[in-house]
């Protein structure tokens, strides 16, 4: 049957302003102090690890079974492609737009990974329990499918390594503050070196020279104290000292916060092997102390950061004893065991133990124990009424039915916590004065990809699997939910890796400030995409 104008209209819009009104009461409680940051982390824990597991729970076990489990394969196939067309995008982007120097990677995980969490479990909740879709099953089959993305998004992020390659924006030599503002040429960005190097055959040091030959005085003066700088011993001292540990001052200052949140201690223990294997390789009598070192597959420093790295240079003159004596306390922490089991296993071992341990966070973990339950008929039985076989407790309930019942009941706290902790989050990002410092190019492309672009490569890439029969053409909820999902924003949890990272007092503003926009605008472009996924779905 088909829609009216006014129905889609309405569809489309009504689950979102729900959600923009948590957003705003979220906003008002933390601007009034009501809400502080510990509380916050609270919630959000209490959210992560106690009531979206429950909900996923509650969801899996009634909704799946053998006629409908083969979803799992497109969905996942599906939210492959997405995050895939995301990373692209944001490498184009830039590569050809203004970035800042410390969000080179930043931008890539902002573009590739989205919100699969809380965002659209709200409106599957609000949207499916009415026409055209079946309130009895298609709420809880919604939400069983959108925990599947949520286990891409998890490997993705915290097992493939997204998380940990935030820290590449702030490893040494990477420039902070204004010098991260001073604009790169192309041939400097880690796409464009290679273009330089292999497609027009010119290295970027002779490109540099005729830039120097025929640019500023400045880069002259730079270049001679740059010089100067190499000539000292007790600079390059210093420098050395500074390159023990890049994450380990980071995880200092975040220590308190890291004991109450498990997400940041998964990013402390992974980023704490490769900081060992830094502190490791500098102790070397081989190293060459005037070449600044890099993780591997991290883009390339530029020259902005060889600028910022005589800033630092003359900085670490003038307080030459204090840099010491913090990078030796720093060595200290960083060198060397902390653990029984540190000290015991071999360091591949503990790498390798650590990038598991992501499997173990408590969404998947929840979504393994669902599934055997949902399908397997004997143990479903347990927890809901499916005839056969046939089991019941005094009250009339199978056995296991209040497990179920208190999931539920868990699960009910995602969506209101879950958009209260987003406007709370958005109540404390500080923008940049004036805003013209902010790259507002990459932000336009990047928003335009993530809400419009690949939205619209959604919209087509879903009805060709309807046709083709992967996705079956009656499945309403499977077919809402795979097209609505590749429009949302980017992941929240990228804001907090990314403070863990570069530390109390790093600047902020320019991630913030990608998030709020794309935020802004998910009001319209998701609204569209709900309004479209309905006139599809008839």
């Amino acid at each position: 049957m088909a829609q009216s104008a006014g129905y889609l209209i309405y569809a489309g819009c009504m689950p979102l302003i729900k959600m923009y009104i948590g957003f705003f009461l979220g906003f008002v409680v933390s601007k009034k102090g009501m809400f502080t940051p510990a509380a916050s982390r609270g919630l959000s824990q209490v959210m992560l690890n106690v009531s979206l597991p429950g909900l996923i729970f509650s969801s899996i076990v009634p909704s799946f079974n053998n006629s409908n489990i083969s979803a799992m394969g497109p969905l996942a196939l599906l939210a492959i492609v997405y995050q895939v067309l995301g990373f692209i995008s944001g490498l184009v982007i830039r590569e050809l737009c203004y970035v800042p120097r410390n969000f080179w990677q930043g931008i890539l995980v902002a573009c590739g990974l989205s919100n699969w969490g809380n965002l659209p479990t709200a409106v599957v909740v609000t949207l499916m329990a009415q026409s055209p879709f079946d309130p009895s099953t298609d709420v809880e089959l919604g939400i069983s499918f959108i925990s599947i993305f949520i286990l891409v998004n998890n490997i993705t992020f915290w097992v493939i390594g997204a998380a940990r390659s935030l820290a590449w924006d702030y490893l040494p030599g990477i420039p902070q503050g204004e010098a991260a503002l001073v604009r790169v040429p192309w041939y400097e960005k880690p796409v464009g070196r290679l273009i330089a190097r292999y497609v027009l055959h010119k290295h970027v040091e002779e490109m540099d020279a005729k830039k120097e030959f025929s640019g500023s005085r400045k880069e002259m003066d730079v270049s001679t104290v740059e010089r100067g700088v190499l000539d000292q011993p007790d600079i390059l001292r210093g420098a050395a000292a500074l390159d023990v540990a890049p994450v380990t001052q980071a995880e200092e200052a975040f220590a308190e916060n890291a004991a109450e949140d498990p997400d940041i201690q998964l990013a402390r223990r992974s980023s704490r092997l490769s900081s060992s294997a830094v502190s490791a390789r500098g102790r070397r009598p081989s190293v060459n102390l005037q070449r600044p070192r890099t993780v591997p597959g991290a883009p390339p420093p530029s020259l902005a950061s060889r600028s910022a790295s005589v800033d630092s240079a003359r900085k670490s003159v003038a307080n030459k004893s204090i840099a010491e004596s913090s990078s030796h306390s720093v060595a200290e922490d960083s060198d060397g065991p902390t653990t029984f089991w540190e000290r015991a296993l071999p360091r591949t071992v503990l790498r390798t133990l650590h990038y598991a341990e992501a499997l173990f966070h408590p969404t998947v973990v929840t979504i393994c124990i669902s599934l055997p339950c949902a399908l397997v008929p004997e143990l479903k039985a347990l927890f809901v009424n499916t005839g056969n076989p046939s089991w019941h407790g005094p009250d009339g309930n199978p056995p296991l039915y209040f497990i179920l019942d208190t999931a539920s009941l868990l699960g009910q706290l995602v969506v209101p916590s879950g958009l209260i902790l987003l406007g709370a989050s958005f109540a404390r990002i500080k923008l940049p004065r004036p805003l013209s410092r902010l790259p507002l190019p990459a932000m336009v492309f990047s928003t335009a990809v993530k809400l419009i672009v690949i939205p619209v490569a959604g919209v087509f890439i879903v009805e060709a699997m309807v046709g083709g029969g992967m996705i079956p053409k009656d499945a309403k909820a499977e077919r809402f939910v795979a097209t609505f999902l590749s429009g949302t924003p980017a992941l929240v949890n990228q804001l907090m890796v990314t403070s863990l990272y570069a530390g109390p007092d790093a600047d902020l503003n320019t991630v913030s400030a990608f998030l709020l926009f794309q935020y802004s605008f998910m009001f319209f472009s998701s609204a569209a995409l709900t309004a479209v996924s309905l006139l599809l779905l008839g």
